[in-house]
């Protein structure tokens, strides 16, 4: 144990370097607080004891010594007298003090005060430490927080399709635990929550048996990258059910297995069918496509023969146009056939919904990012209005979006050139509230009722109300347990709000 006593330039006295060095202390004497802080700056290993009733700068000393070594035990030594300073010098950076006595038994307490000392420094150092490891810690989980969010905004398109897909689907890790499934597998199945995740393949799928293998043993030594053909899947109440499975190995860049998807595509008998019933009226819905179709195939037809002449060295921009306008009619034409379609599965009975928990925020950006194109060959801005921390609702994504869809097509329709549609998300009392609003010259009063009548005819100019896909997405608003509103002005335009319950 090595100590430096600051003394003013005396030496110590025989006895106190007796008594010191019998408890094991290698004491040296240093004259002046230069000579301390030179001996400290070549070996901090020290225990610096100021004697405050010798060193007339004893205070400043200490202060001096503490800003230059922080880490330095430093102690101090004055009469009973003195008190007063000795306080001042734990207020500038000394860690404990000795009271001196007359027959210098105070030297019996000096080890223990720089055992003290030690221990107090031990333990600084090591809270220092738990800090520094802990701001690491800290360091490192905004990193997998930020990473986690990177790869969870890169991935939720992905997760809503998968989520709302109409096949069957689930993706399990190397060893063949399941670790996710979407709801329509949950669905087939039988299965509730999360019960699928964590259990074998081997729960969903019967022995799938090849000339090689079968799929009981899962991933390894599964031979196949690829596997389509028949199978069995066993509902959860034990009865079984032959599908036609896809079952796709992922592999990383060592060509180890990193999952594998299965998918169970819709069945054929679950398919909507294309013949339309007669006692449905399918010579009129047929009627009713055709003489929708009629308009913008003959656009097209007109926006080809310009997009004919384009040549790969020379594009203008009229031509360019005319290609944007051709796809808006491709997606008003698409758009057209989905809802008569939708329409006739509605009538019929034949319309399903499958919720499941989801961010209705990120359901709109795509559905927003989809129409964009759509609102470009008007150039329409649509402009996305989210409320932050919506709760998650249950729904189902692909109809959902579509509702949503034939809104913003028929609010661009309704927008003149160079006008905006802006799409809203609010929460209201226990509802989600999804307004969408034109910028055009509103919808006449006595029009409002007809709005949702498939069968009705309310034209405009540039583009006529689609009532049958606002037929369609009414009944689907109205299937999750929601509802849809109107208001129309004017000199505001209209606006349709969804409300949905929480």
């Amino acid at each position: 144990m090595k100590v430096l006593l600051l003394e003013g330039g005396k030496r110590p006295s025989r006895q106190t370097r007796d008594e010191l060095d019998a408890k094991g202390i290698q004491l040296t004497s240093v004259q002046d607080v230069g000579n301390c802080l030179t001996t400290l700056g070549s070996d901090k290993d020290h225990t610096v004891i100021v004697d405050l009733d010798l060193h007339r700068k004893g205070v400043e000393a200490i202060k001096e010594i503490h800003k230059a070594f922080p880490d330095v035990v430093l102690l101090v030594m004055a009469s009973l007298e003195r008190l007063t300073v000795v306080d001042e010098a734990l207020k500038q950076g000394a860690w404990d003090f000795v009271i001196k006595q007359p027959d210098f038994s105070h030297l019996q307490e000096v080890p223990q005060a720089i055992t003290r000392s030690l221990e107090r420094k031990t333990l600084q150092e090591e809270a220092k430490r738990l800090r520094e490891e802990a701001e690491r810690y800290r360091e490192e989980a905004k990193k997998l927080q930020a990473e986690s969010e990177r790869f969870r905004e890169e991935t939720k398109w992905l997760r809503i399709a998968l989520q709302g897909s109409r096949d069957a689907i689930w993706v399990a890790e190397p060893q063949g635990k399941i670790i996710f499934a979407n709801p329509v597998l949950y669905h087939r199945l039988g299965y509730d929550g999360d019960d699928l995740i964590g259990k074998s393949v081997a729960t969903v799928l019967g022995s799938v048996e090849t000339d090689e293998s079968s799929w009981t043993e899962a991933s390894e030594p599964f031979p196949h990258r690829q596997w389509q053909g028949k199978t069995v899947i066993k509902k959860k109440d034990g009865s079984k059910l032959e599908v036609t499975a896809r079952l796709t190995k992922i592999l990383d860049e060592g060509g180890k297995t990193k999952a594998l998807i299965g998918v169970c595509p819709q069945s054929e008998e679950s398919r909507p069918t294309s013949e339309v019933s007669r006692d449905v009226g399918g010579d009129e819905l047929l009627a009713d496509i055709a003489d929708d179709l009629k308009s913008p195939l003959a656009a097209m037809i007109g926006y080809l023969e310009i997009a004919s002449t384009i040549s790969p060295d020379r594009v203008e921009s009229s031509q360019i146009l005319s290609i944007q306008r051709i796809e808006a009619l491709a997606r008003r034409l698409f758009d057209l056939v989905m809802n008569h379609s939708e329409a006739l599965d509605i009538e019929t009975g034949r319309f399903e919904i499958q919720k499941n928990v989801l961010d209705l925020n990120e359901i709109l950006e795509m559905t927003v990012q989809v129409r964009k194109n759509e609102a470009s060959a008007k150039n329409i801005e649509i402009v996305l209005e989210t409320a932050p921390d919506l709760p998650a609702v249950s729904l189902d994504p692909v109809q959902i979006e579509r509702a949503v869809g034939i809104l913003i097509s028929n609010a661009i329709g309704l927008s003149p050139m160079d006008g905006t549609v802006v799409v809203n998300s609010q929460l209201h009392s226990k509802e989600i509230a999804v307004a969408i609003k034109d910028s055009g010259g509103g919808i006449f009063e006595e029009e409002i009722p007809f709005l949702f009548d498939r069968k009705k005819r309310l034209r405009r100019r540039g583009a006529d109300v689609s009532t049958v896909g606002l037929y369609v997405a009414r009944h689907i608003v109205d299937a999750h347990g929601g509802r849809i509103e109107v208001q129309s002005n004017p000199m505001e335009g209209t606006t349709f709000t969804i409300f949905l319950p929480v």
